[in-house]
């Protein structure tokens, strides 16, 4: 009889395994998820402005091949090599040296 009276009682359950616990759990999962957004976010912002480093430079390099001389401005390449970007995401900074030496590409985001 004692063991059915033990057996009966219904031990209620603590407010850390009732509450707290699912929702810190939430907030844990919530600024998990928030953190890689952010991370993919940034990753995928870097590669594009890796991408159009590469694309500007390969059309200063055919330019090149073709015409004997670098492009003295990048609207050049626009214009005749098919160069295409976001001018409102993006700015570039194409400094040139000479007629026959490289220019200087490098790619911004704007804010």
């Amino acid at each position: 009889m004692k063991n059915l009276k033990q057996a009966s009682k219904v031990v209620p359950k603590s407010w850390f395994r009732e509450i707290l616990f699912p929702v810190t759990l939430f907030v844990v999962v919530l600024v998990s998820a928030g953190s890689a957004a952010l991370y993919f976010n940034h990753i995928s912002n870097m590669q594009s402005i890796e991408l159009l480093r590469q694309s500007a430079r390969r059309a200063v390099v055919q330019c090149y091949s073709i015409e004997g001389k670098y492009p003295e401005e990048i609207d050049y390449l626009e214009e005749n090599y098919g160069l295409d970007y976001n001018h409102d995401k993006y700015f570039v900074d194409y400094e040139v040296f000479g007629a026959n030496v490289m220019p200087n590409i490098e790619v911004y985001e704007r804010k």
